[in-house]
């Protein structure tokens, strides 16, 4: 599978194969915007796309080896 992240204006900004990936980007991000816990609340990488307005879709296609 592949997860497939688009910020708020619909651009992609970024692809991955696992959601621990996902999670170590989501990661960066937070650290770049200033929010890095414990400023702010831990919270899964599913519901910090959705407070910074950005989205997700899910490929499911199978991917070559």
């Amino acid at each position: 599978m592949r997860y497939i992240i688009f910020n708020e204006e619909k651009q992609q900004v970024g692809e991955f194969t696992s959601i621990y990936d996902l999670e170590l980007y989501l990661d960066g991000v937070r650290e770049e915007r200033g929010e890095r816990y414990p400023q702010t609340e831990r919270m899964s990488p599913f519901d910090y796309l959705k407070s910074i307005h950005w989205f997700m879709t899910i490929d499911d296609q199978i991917l070559s080896a």
